[in-house]
């Protein structure tokens, strides 16, 4: 009976591999600029041109925007992420919620799931999930959660380990248990011509062309307002 126990769970290990690669493979097809990870799940996601998702990480009704990559370990749940956003190991991103003003906050109270042996309603009693919604050329570091319903504007940039519980403004850099507001990245006038800019959705021409401007952001401004005349 062990034996037959044993060969069970290694055929059903094959299936749920090859499946796997299977969904993979046909991601990979879809997006020929992306690259994901076998070792990833991705269910239910859209992907832009030049997304990269490292291994070992977990997406689920997402969408990334260009260029942007995730890093290993990522925990990505509800969420749209913008273009050219770096975001580093091990982030978990719109991980859920529970009621705190209920007796109990098992989900097995509220949420219908089938990932649980035993529940006790029939449809969902709160709303478990809430979207979060992440800007452009955002910098998220290392092991950073971001609670659901969070909006996280352009440019901004979160420190590793960071809880973040409220949205973050555009270019502001933030950090710490709950996060807090450190700084900005530009002054007031910089940061809103930059973020009116709307760079990212330049084509790839123009990066090809202006890639220097990308690294010292007094030129980028300078550039913009000359051709703008």
């Amino acid at each position: 009976m062990l034996l037959i126990s044993v060969i069970k769970r290694m055929i059903l290990n094959t299936l749920i591999w090859a499946k796997r690669f299977y969904l993979i493979a046909k991601l990979s097809y879809q997006h020929p600029t992306c690259r994901f990870d076998s070792t990833c799940h991705i269910n239910n996601c859209e992907f832009e041109k030049y997304v990269v998702i490292f291994e070992n990480s977990r997406l689920y009704a997402a969408k990334i925007g260009a260029y942007s990559y995730i890093q290993m370990g990522g925990r990505i749940f509800n969420c749209e992420i913008g273009r050219f956003c770096s975001i580093a190991a091990s982030v978990s991103i719109a991980p859920g919620m529970h009621p705190l003003e209920c007796t109990s906050t098992h989900p097995s109270f509220y949420f219908a799931t089938p990932s649980l042996p035993k529940i006790y309603v029939t449809h969902d009693k709160f709303p478990v999930f809430s979207p979060v919604r992440i800007g452009n050329d955002v910098w998220i570091g290392e092991k950073v959660v971001i609670l659901d319903g969070v909006k996280v504007g352009d440019g901004a940039v979160i420190a590793a380990g960071a809880i973040v519980v409220k949205d973050v403004e555009p270019y502001s850099v933030v950090g710490g248990v709950p996060a807090r507001h450190i700084k900005y990245r530009f002054d007031e006038h910089t940061i809103q011509f930059v973020q009116e800019s709307k760079w990212w959705n330049y084509p790839d021409e123009w990066f090809e062309e202006n890639k220097e401007l990308m690294l010292d952001t007094e030129k980028f401004v300078e550039h913009i307002k000359s051709k703008n005349k």
